[in-house]
């Protein structure tokens, strides 16, 4: 890395934190800075309620984290982190997490301390499963793991009550576990998996409004669990169906266009509809920010920002 380019970005974190610190912000954004750490000034940002760290190259969180007591939401995706940072286990009070575009291979016990999580995001790790642990966040309402190798769910995940929003698409799944049916889920995404029957388990879910099953292995159309699901949206398209009569089901997509598609799953997006119709590929953690800078500030601290390709030399 050029030593000019590396002192502006010491330089701007420095500054962005002491800043943060004085003036005892609530939000704080470090995203796109090359950090391969936390740097340990940030620590004496007790009041932070949210912190971006999106886009750099963090590897591990200090054990040390636990300061940042106030902290609630904290987004790491797009980073080196190679496993489930253990620090994190200290931040019980954390409601959002992002983790996603990490090398995670695998969610630890760990996990289970964070109770107070409402919504979590894995979506492109390197996950083949998910630990039987997950049942411990009780308070889970959105989760999203799309993208990995999961090829099996937990029995545990049954027993997340308050769970609304599941999105598990591009995974190896075909089947659901037995107690499924108890979920009072809103969203349910199973694109692109290996699923060529409806499992009876999902149409128990009485709460269930959009099921997305598109790309996947149904020959024929899954008849007797749409009759069982008649206030349910199903997307069946680009399935190999082999269609045999002209019958209708006005809550199941099977060819159409774009336009045909959102009038029936409706044009709004997970992040700002209770119907949560549209699955993210990783979410935008939008915090409202109580402290915003001023323009003028805003344009000089993307001055150093370009340095990266200003003197590249």
């Amino acid at each position: 890395m050029n030593p000019v380019y590396d002192f502006i970005q010491r330089n701007r974190v420095i500054a962005k934190i002491e800043k943060a610190h004085c003036s005892k912000a609530r939000n704080l954004t470090l995203e796109d800075f090359d950090l391969t750490a936390l740097p340990d000034i940030l620590l004496n940002c007790q009041d932070l309620y949210s912190l971006k760290l999106g886009h750099n190259k963090i590897r591990d969180l200090p054990c040390d984290v636990f300061q940042l007591k106030n902290l609630q939401h904290l987004a790491l995706e797009y980073n080196n982190l190679d496993r489930f940072p253990e620090a994190l286990k200290c931040l019980s009070q954390l409601i959002t997490l992002n983790i996603s575009h990490n090398p995670i291979k695998h969610l630890t016990k760990d996990i289970s301390c964070l109770t107070s999580l409402e919504i979590l995001w894995c979506n492109s790790c390197c996950l083949t499963s998910l630990p039987e642990d997950i049942g411990n966040l009780i308070n889970l309402e959105t989760f999203g793991s799309r993208h990995n190798k999961i090829s099996k769910l937990p029995n545990a995940i049954c027993s997340l009550k308050k769970l609304r929003w599941l999105t598990l698409e591009d995974n190896n799944l075909h089947n659901v576990p037995q107690d499924f049916g108890k979920l009072s889920l809103i969203h349910l995404n199973f694109n692109k998996n290996n699923f060529n029957i409806i499992p009876h388990q999902i149409s128990k879910i009485k709460t269930l409004r959009y099921l997305h099953l598109q790309n996947n292995e149904f020959f024929s159309l899954p008849e007797a669990m749409i009759f069982a699901m008649p206030n349910t949206k199903i997307n069946l398209l680009n399935n190999p169906l082999q269609l045999t009569d002209d019958k209708i089901f006005t809550n199941v997509i099977i060819t159409g266009t774009e336009n045909h598609i959102l009038d029936l799953f409706g044009h709004d997006s997970d992040s700002s509809s209770d119907n949560w119709d549209v699955s993210m590929d990783s979410s935008d953690l939008n915090y409202s920010s109580t402290e915003s800078d001023s323009e003028d500030e805003e344009v000089l601290t993307d001055i150093p920002r370009l340095s990266k390709y200003l003197f590249n030399f």
